[in-house]
């Protein structure tokens, strides 16, 4: 798995490269022609050349108001305002009106020539050869505008003549003024070659955008909607750019003439389906690269942008100033949050995000150098031009194989999910026979030890009743002696009364016995007494106590504390205590007269341990298993002294206290009792 992923990460940073390496090379190959900028203002037209780049050789004046006339423009003192462009097309948001002045000097045999604004958004462009304004007519001698999707103008120029033009541009957009003139065969087939590639291009649009709306269909999944979307509002975007959308509707068109009263001009409509596209971008990435999953504060900033789109777009629906450069932040935003997010989405481990890394490289790498030439920071050429329409062909390409790739990657995936999902329903049967037939087993099981526990049970009452039956005759016997008057020696009645008042006992000891364990099956014991105290002083006591009541049945006491504190803890006092006498009570039943009863008790850390041991007959090995059970009462136990009970209800109360009680015996020699109590909660004592 480590190594499968290891040629992954290979792969993936070898096709980073080839795409860097593509993208070089692209920039190579279409990179500008270096033409020798001059300060003159002329061009001279031959017959080896049949184009030329007027940027190089005009002059440029910007015109704040745009209130300049030719005249004005053409005399002093404005005509001084005239500075050399040196090659420079893009003049970014200087001014919303510029002139540009050239003399075109035709010493070729051809006569018509045709100089054409390579940007369609420009809003208005108006041509005067020798100050005669160009328009539509053809009649014209010097020349006319034609129709073609960018500001082209022929221009009729006898052989050995010279014209003086003079072009005034007006855009509320970045000033972008590619300027050529080209002969009559130059421009006929450039115009073929454009629309040869436009046909290419926007077939191949249309196809991407059906092509993953077919796929949302089949799929259901909405991302492909979000890309359909973008690919459709990025084709009309540069459906604008290039002037198709004008050539072919015109300016009268109810749906040209809807959009520039909404929008105003055509830069504002190309500005308001580009954002439009970007908005799609960021949803279809969002969706994509999972950014809740791999970037949550990414995917944060992602909301806002969501959110920020439709600002921007009223900004241009409502003419707010200085739109255009809203829209270029905009759009420089968005290229880097989008940016971060594919990057950190690959970082996290998103294998989707690496095909969106090698589209974006190639898009972002082929429109760089469209953005560079808005700002004026790059040359014209076909790169600039069109570097939006390659990048976005690459990248359909790249996402296009990359959707194909995962589409049939899931179908393999689903195939093989049902078919491990057959197997699992197979094992899922043969699991569930053999746990059916571990189930009657553990019912038949179960179902013997109930009625198994039953009899015992039944055993018990009887015992219980035959317990209860000897003393109760004795004390019966007592009392009906007494009422019948019968007299007794002196000595002997406290005697007497004393050994009726010791069966009492012992007959209520057990009743309370009885009664705790039918409450501990019942899993309802409550603590009688929950309390906050100091647990060595509450040993020292009870060990005082319980000392004392081995001491008057005839034994010996030897009591040892070691606390490392004298922690307070909160726990039923009561019912500690009653497990305590429980364990002496039987110490001392099954023990000799004179023997050592021993009491101990250790505090250390979180948990404190209580030992009574002593020295009587112990029990034996085969007893000690069950000693603790509510159903087994030992083989030592006198019904005229105890239930039999007291160390099931000790084991009860200590484990209602998250402890545990062990014993250790040798029998003839004497048992060792241990409960191992956790401390809780401590609290703050000054007592050591």
């Amino acid at each position: 798995m480590r190594k499968s992923l290891t040629d992954h990460n290979r792969l993936f940073l070898l096709a980073i490269l080839l795409f860097v390496a593509g993208v070089a090379y692209v920039w190579y190959y279409f990179a500008p022609e270096k033409e020798v900028a001059s300060s003159k203002n002329e061009i001279r037209l031959t017959d080896e050349i049949d184009r030329y780049n007027v940027n190089s050789k005009m002059d440029i004046l910007p015109d704040p108001d745009g209130n300049w006339s030719l005249d004005q423009v053409r005399n002093f003192p404005i005509s001084d305002g005239f500075k050399p462009a040196f090659g420079q097309s893009a003049f970014g948001l200087t001014a919303n009106t510029y002139w540009i002045r050239t003399t075109l000097v035709n010493g070729s045999a051809a006569e018509l020539w045709t100089i054409r604004l390579s940007n369609s958004i420009v809003d208005e462009l108006d041509v005067y050869a020798d100050g005669t304004l160009l328009n539509g007519v053809r009649d014209s001698n010097v020349g006319y505008k034609l129709e073609d999707h960018y500001w082209s103008y022929e221009l009729s120029l006898p052989a050995g003549k010279s014209v003086s033009l003079y072009l005034r541009a007006v855009t509320d957009g970045s000033m972008i003024l590619p300027i050529e003139v080209l002969s009559d065969t130059a421009y006929h087939a450039k115009i073929r070659n454009e629309y040869i590639l436009f046909g290419l291009y926007y077939g191949f649009v249309l196809l991407m955008a059906a092509y993953m709306f077919s796929l949302y269909i089949f799929m259901r999944n909405i991302a492909y909607i979000f890309y359909s979307l973008y690919i459709v509002c990025f084709s009309i975007s540069q459906l604008i750019w290039n002037g198709l959308f004008r050539e072919i509707l015109g300016d009268h068109h109810w749906i040209a003439r809807t959009l520039l009263r909404t929008l105003d001009n055509y830069e504002g409509i190309f500005l308001f389906f580009f954002i439009l596209c970007l908005w799609f971008a960021v949803f279809f990435l969002c969706t994509v690269l999972e950014l809740d999953k791999y970037a949550p504060k990414l995917h944060y900033a992602a909301i806002g942008l969501k959110w920020l789109s439709p600002l921007v777009i009223v900004a241009l629906l409502f003419h707010w100033p200085g739109f255009s450069a809203i829209a270029i932040w905009y759009e420089f935003i968005v290229v880097v949050l989008l940016g971060f997010a594919i990057f950190r989405s690959v970082y996290k481990g998103n294998l989707a995000a690496r095909y969106v890394v090698l589209a974006s490289i190639a898009i972002i790498g082929l429109s760089i150098p469209s953005i560079l030439y808005t700002f004026s920071l790059m040359e014209y050429s076909l790169l600039t031009h069109y570097g939006y329409q390659m990048g976005s062909v690459a990248e359909f390409v790249v996402l296009a194989f990359a959707i194909s790739y995962q589409s049939r990657q899931n179908q393999v995936d689903k195939e093989k999910a049902q078919a491990q999902m057959i197997v699992n329903q197979e094992k899922l049967v043969r699991t569930l026979e053999h746990w059916n037939e571990e189930l009657e087993n553990t019912v038949a099981e179960r179902t013997e030890r109930l009625v198994q526990a039953q009899r015992k049970r039944n055993e018990l009452l009887q015992n219980i009743s035959h317990d209860i039956r000897s003393p109760l005759a004795i004390v019966q016997g007592g009392i009906r002696a007494m009422a019948l008057g019968i007299q007794v020696e002196p000595g002997e009645r406290n005697k007497y009364l004393e050994k009726l008042y010791e069966k009492m006992l012992y007959i209520t000891r057990f009743i309370d016995d009885l009664f705790k364990l039918s409450l501990a099956e019942q899993e309802t014991l409550p603590y009688e007494s929950v309390e906050e105290l100091s647990l060595k002083e509450w040993l020292e006591s009870e060990f005082i106590f319980l000392a004392e009541n081995i001491r008057i049945a005839g034994l010996r006491c030897e009591t040892r504390i070691v606390a490392d504190a004298n922690p307070a803890v909160i726990f039923d006092s009561h019912g500690i205590r009653r497990a305590l006498s429980n364990l002496v009570h039987n110490a001392c039943k099954f023990s000799s007269a004179d023997s050592l009863i021993k009491l101990e008790a250790s505090i250390q850390g979180s948990e404190a341990r209580i030992i009574v041991e002593d020295e009587g007959q112990g029990i034996e090995s085969e007893y000690l298993g069950g000693i603790f059970d509510r159903t087994n009462r030992g083989a030592h136990v006198d019904p005229a002294t105890g239930s039999g009970l007291g160390l099931a209800i000790a084991k009860e109360i200590v484990e209602q206290h998250g402890g545990s009680i062990g014993v250790e015996s040798e029998f003839g020699k004497g048992s060792r009792f241990t409960i191992c109590l956790p401390l809780f909660r401590e609290v703050e004592s000054s007592a050591s």
